[in-house]
């Protein structure tokens, strides 16, 4: 018997019309919209792009002008609170462009208003008027009636010229004034405001009259797909993509969680989300008897990355600042302790630091609260953040690596992936010939000074993936573990070593070589770890100071015994 087809995914679609007249696939997220409107009228929500914040407004323009009676199936029918209808205005920013942004949003609002049945906004298309007056007349037009406002990435004209401070400070004006009539406006019933970044000086954020709903626990997976909504939602698609995949549904799931779980908003650190855009593109495959016909299998593919424009805003960061050992260690780290204030706060253009873009545009996220401030309030709180899954790690590994290396992106991810693919083959000499021909390429000026931990930086992020986990400065009761790199059979006890540049026999390397393998003993590095069945391999690693480059390396195990390499050094003009 044949299998039934699965229904097509949602692929770019935040309409809740297109998805219910077109009869695609839907995770129902409408449990909790009853409590949202039912105990607050005015909120603000912060998420990445691709989560679901356009799907959201959708939904809650249906059911404000409609009410509940094309919802049938879903947690909320029969449960929407609101007795009447109310006229939407709808606005999404990533909409409203163009060379004078004033007047885009100027026609935008008219265009809303009048879609929301208020028909006399149509009047303001040719009057001319300051902003500020101009949004006064809408007051004038929704006399005594209550009205619902959905404002879709509301930042948008913001976050997209972190590149450009005068286009900047012009839009941030403008939205200063609208926010400052909407704040004031008396004939709001409901406002929900969705968006990335939070920013000074719009008025937004001012007074306590707008909820950030962004960081409670109970509304966390208001977007988003949880663990169980994976698993019971999506079983169909997950046992057909095991199918092509030949593997078993425990080890896709688990496979996928590796890539695309791990998006955490809430203070207690405990939702653990999935962007659903991720999820769809990767299922997309299955649905197509065309793709099927040809034999394409479902692929593990940077998709949010891809997707959500985080990619382009760390493109616009690096390019705000020169590159310096300094900022690249800090660039590379992957656990970042942030206080509360940090992730909630407004930024100004000046002050936005990399951290706050990278967080609050999705790519680093809450990954659990400090230790001892469990039980203090959530504004007390200090919080480890990290990458939030290989889908972002890997993107983020290649664009800042090109960045660095002054390579293309196409360039810059073999590099990264010959790398991971000698490790895991158990060959230290080759991982270390191509580390050091991405280190031939890092700028003069960055490694001048180059001290340990910018190498240990480094060889962290071209190494970490799905397959080879990557811990730094891992500590036990006697000192620190350079680096712990665990595969599937193998952890490696990395110690790194520096040849003064003065000193470059073969003598002083296998010395160093002799020093590293006798710390790992003396501070029982290979003692503490839990195996798990894998072999534990001693690799102290020597790194030329003249040349900046590996020099040596040496691999101790049970199995196999010693094994060492001296490196000739090489530069890639020479290869």
């Amino acid at each position: 018997m044949a299998e039934q087809p699965l229904k097509y995914l949602p692929i770019g679609i935040g309409s809740w019309d297109d998805i219910r007249s077109r009869n695609l696939f839907c995770v129902d997220k409408t449990a909790k919209l009853d409590f949202l409107v039912s105990s607050r009228n005015k909120v603000f929500i912060s998420r990445p792009r691709r989560m679901g914040k356009t799907l959201l407004c959708s939904i809650l323009k249906k059911l404000f002008t409609n009410g509940d009676r094309d919802f049938e199936g879903t947690a909320i029918y029969g449960h929407w609170p609101e007795q009447q209808t109310y006229p939407v205005i709808h606005l999404s920013f990533i909409d409203i462009q163009g060379a004078d942004f004033e007047q885009a949003l100027k026609g935008a609002l008219i265009a809303a208003f009048s879609a929301a049945g208020l028909t006399q906004a149509e009047r303001l298309e040719h009057v001319h008027l300051p902003f500020n007056a101009f949004l006064k007349r809408f007051n004038q037009i929704a006399a005594d009636q209550k009205l619902v406002f959905l404002l879709d990435e509301w930042d948008f004209p913001l976050s997209s010229h972190l590149d450009n401070e005068k286009v900047f400070n012009h839009n941030l004006k403008i939205l200063h004034v609208f926010y400052s009539w909407l704040r004031t406006f008396e004939h709001t019933h409901f406002l929900l405001i969705t968006g990335i970044m939070r920013y000074n000086d719009t008025s937004l954020f001012t007074g306590q009259d707008i909820e950030d709903i962004s960081m409670r626990p109970d509304l966390a997976d208001l977007l988003g797909y949880t663990q169980e909504e994976l698993v019971t939602n999506y079983a169909p698609y997950i046992k057909r993509a095991a199918q092509a995949l030949k593997i078993t549904p425990d080890d896709l799931i688990d496979k996928i969680t590796k890539h695309y779980d791990g998006f955490c908003f809430d203070y207690d650190a405990k939702v653990r989300l999935y962007c659903p855009d991720s999820i769809n593109k990767f299922f997309d495959t299955l649905t197509s008897p065309y793709a099927i016909q040809m034999g394409q299998i479902p692929v593990f593919e940077s998709y949010w990355m891809n997707s959500s424009n985080a990619t382009a805003a760390l493109r616009s960061y690096l390019q705000r600042d020169p590159l310096s050992a300094e900022s690249l260690i800090d660039l590379c780290r992957h656990d970042i302790t942030m206080a509360y204030e940090d992730l909630t706060t407004p930024s100004d253009f000046k002050r936005i630091t990399k951290q706050q873009i990278m967080l609050q545009s999705g790519m680093l996220t809450i990954k659990e609260v400090v230790a001892d401030n469990q039980n203090v309030p959530p504004s007390e709180r200090m919080f480890v953040c990290r990458l939030a899954n290989y889908d972002v790690g890997a993107k983020y590994a290649t664009v800042l690596t090109s960045y660095m290396l002054g390579v293309n992106e196409r360039i810059a991810r073999p590099y990264i992936n010959h790398a991971q693919k000698a490790l895991l083959s158990g060959d230290i000499e080759a991982t270390c010939l191509q580390l050091n021909e991405m280190l031939c390429l890092v700028p003069y000026d960055v490694m001048a000074s180059a001290q340990e931990k910018l190498y240990r930086s480094l060889f962290a992020l071209w190494l970490r993936s799905p397959a080879i986990t990557v811990q730094e400065e891992v500590p036990n009761n006697l000192g620190r573990i350079d680096l712990l790199l665990t595969t599937a059979d193998h952890i490696y006890v990395v110690e790194l070593k520096r040849l003064d540049k003065d000193t470059d026999t073969e003598a002083a390397k296998l010395k160093l070589l002799d020093t590293a393998d006798q710390q790992i003993l003396d501070k029982c590095y290979l003692n503490n770890i839990p195996t798990g069945g894998r072999i534990v391999t001693s690799l102290p690693i020597v790194i030329s100071d003249k040349y900046r480059q590996i020099v040596a390396w040496r691999t101790i195990d049970k199995s196999t015994g010693t094994k060492q390499g001296l490196i000739t050094i090489q530069t890639v003009r020479t290869k």
